[in-house]
């Protein structure tokens, strides 16, 4: 079952329970929701980007969403206004197995219709993640979020057994939806299956495994660099920490800029694929992010980062640098924090 959420709105030194409100009640179709997460997928799963929507699949039916997030899984989002029966787990799978065989030419075809208005789906990747390159992309690697207000007890079980037992990447976010006294509306989300319980095997078999705090700290420990990993895990009590499969695995950092948008700014690359000699660290810092973030212009970012041991590798959109040691470790963590703490001109 999932978490269930109980709020309260603090009117001076009064709680007042704030009332759940089932989503049909106050909205009458499923396109106001699905509007929502197609402006804004963060609110059902971070590191997420739509890239089509309402398309029809012959012989399946009309898919709500696809998203994408930066490894290149594909995400497929399947919404059911309030009680989703065990049918919409079938169709949610159904339009899975239509993906498993489609080919990434047909997808990235449907995302350029889409993403028309914001240019070429490989260029709206790179900006969407601040990334130089587009991963390669396959039917075969998705996942999938059937989005509801509630499920019935046979779609839980479902779910769960997939996930736990299957390794299939499938999961449940429900949505409780409330007004509070001033008339302003609220959302909260809940996953019936907690991130990382399953065993990430994915829906098609071509997923890699979702990376965990203490597989990557491992991974860390035997490589011999455990120290400078938690050097760099310190941004944690200022910055928001992420997991990724990218580079082998890897700890992510985001942060918001004075816009109030969300920027990842720091990336520390687990040894794996790049391979850094024993003992060192490879770390990488999104160069456009982190120069919103802190007010500079791209390049007075890249003189910043200079002091430190860059590497040149994998373009010019990331600053990679190579740590030897937890002094340089620190330093680094210095100047992002102090970056990212005191934003400075246009571009604050």
């Amino acid at each position: 079952m999932p978490t269930v959420i109980k709020m309260w709105e603090v009117t001076g030194s009064v709680l007042q329970p704030v009332a759940e409100t089932t989503l049909p009640q106050d909205h009458k179709t499923e396109s106001q929701l699905e509007g929502w997460i197609a402006a804004d997928p963060q609110v059902i799963a971070d590191g997420v980007m739509i890239i089509d929507r309402q398309r029809d699949i012959p012989g399946v039916g009309r898919l709500d969403l696809l998203g994408i997030d930066e490894d290149g899984t594909l995400v497929i989002i399947e919404l059911k206004r309030d009680r989703a029966p065990r049918e919409a787990v079938a169709q949610a799978l159904d339009y899975a197995s239509w993906l498993d065989s489609a080919d990434g030419v047909e997808i990235r075809r449907n995302a350029n219709e889409f993403l028309k208005d914001k240019g070429p789906f490989e260029q709206a990747f790179k900006d969407y993640f601040d990334l130089d390159e587009v991963p390669v992309i396959s039917g075969e690697s998705h996942r999938i979020l059937l989005v509801a207000a509630r499920l019935d007890a046979s779609a839980e079980r479902i779910i769960s057994y997939l996930s736990m037992r299957r390794g299939i990447d499938i999961n449940a976010v429900f949505f409780q939806y409330s007004r509070l006294s001033d008339g302003k509306q609220i959302i909260a989300r809940t996953t019936l299956v907690a991130e990382g319980a399953g065993t990430g095997g994915g829906a098609g078999g071509g997923r890699r495994p979702r990376p965990t705090v203490e597989g990557l700290l491992a991974a860390a420990n035997e490589h011999g660099v455990a120290p400078l990993v938690e050097v760099c895990r310190n941004l944690g009590d200022q910055f928001e920490e992420g997991l990724s499969c990218g580079f082998g695995g890897s700890f992510r950092y985001f942060t918001t800029n004075a816009a109030g948008k969300r920027k990842f700014v720091f990336g520390v690359a687990i040894p794996g694929e790049l391979g850094p000699p024993q003992g060192q660290l490879d770390v990488w810092v999104p160069v456009r992010g982190l120069a919103n973030v802190a007010g500079r212009t791209e390049d007075e970012i890249r003189a910043l980062l200079a002091q430190h041991q860059v590497l040149e590798m994998r373009g010019q959109k990331n600053r990679w640098i190579r740590l030897t040691s937890e002094a340089q470790a620190e330093a680094l963590v210095t100047q992002l924090r102090a970056l990212a703490t005191h934003p400075i001109g246009p571009n604050a």
